[in-house]
């Protein structure tokens, strides 16, 4: 068989080889000059394939797209090395983005790279599912943070200006700042009078902890509200005797009913007041 006989068949089998690659495949001279591409690439491109051979990237595709593939292509020969990348590829016919993942190759002639093979299977579908499974993630990480925050810090409205804090598990300096946060809010929101703070469900409470507690007390203090301490164990008050706390004029009481009674108290005290002077 002649020489170029023996051309036009290994011309003809690179061809059919691409052609028969289920996504995108392709053959680049070291100048990144298409020697070959199949029906798909074409397609994609928006040119004949038999007018693709001797196009670069520049010619195809837009200017920073073009760019990458070329610096892929440089990287490859550079290497030596094959390379896997995911990236995306505007369709010049339909006007849409597609995502590929793609593979390359080094082309070799002996010991000599002269030029890169590539092929690419088009995954928009399994990126956009897998954004929609990360922004889904996402979403519940922070709904789930959210609601941890409201569990840490729940403030609770019992009725019209009165709201009870009822704290369980132990209060690190996150939280405590997060206590302070809500209250606060809940304070002004609710235009509240009263707040009863319950920490009879705090675990190891020492005198950092106390002074944490105490600082939300004050701030809701220099917000109008009249705060109430509920559960102080003996080992609180001997840290707060010890430490020196100034626990200002926040009234305490061993129990929640307690504390409850002397608030409803109050209130129906001065819904009573009220009536008197408007009659």
């Amino acid at each position: 068989m002649r020489l170029r006989e023996q051309v036009a068949l290994l011309q003809a089998q690179l061809s059919a080889l691409l052609e028969a690659s289920e996504g995108l495949a392709w053959v680049k001279d070291k100048e990144g000059n298409f020697i070959d591409a199949n029906s798909v690439l074409a397609s994609l491109a928006a040119v004949p394939r038999e007018k693709l051979r001797g196009l670069t990237d520049l010619d195809l595709w837009p200017l920073e797209q073009a760019e990458a593939f070329r610096r892929d292509d440089a990287e490859v020969m550079r290497l030596q090395a094959s390379k896997f990348v995911e990236e995306p590829i505007d369709e010049r016919r339909g006007g849409r983005t597609v995502w590929l993942s793609t593979r390359k190759v080094p082309v070799w002639l002996g010991d000599e790279v002269v030029g890169t093979a590539g092929c690419a299977r088009d995954i928009t579908d399994e990126h956009w599912a897998s954004v929609d499974r990360d922004e889904a993630r996402n979403e519940l990480v922070e709904t789930q943070r959210r609601r941890l925050e409201e569990l840490s810090t729940p403030v609770l409205r019992l009725w019209k200006g009165v709201l009870a804090v009822p704290l369980i598990g132990s209060v690190d300096g996150w939280r405590a700042t997060r206590l302070m946060d809500a209250l606060l809010t809940a304070i002004q929101r609710e235009e509240a009078a009263d707040v009863v703070l319950d920490i009879t469900g705090v675990t190891e409470v020492d005198g950092e902890v106390a002074e944490r507690l105490l600082k939300a007390v004050r701030a809701a203090r220099l917000v109008g509200a009249r705060c109430s301490l509920v559960g102080i164990r003996a080992d609180v008050a001997r840290a707060i005797v010890e430490l020196d706390i100034d626990i200002g004029d926040v009234e305490i009481f061993s129990t929640l009913e307690q504390a409850l009674g002397e608030v409803m108290g109050r209130a129906a005290a001065k819904a009573k007041a009220a009536k008197d002077s408007s009659s």
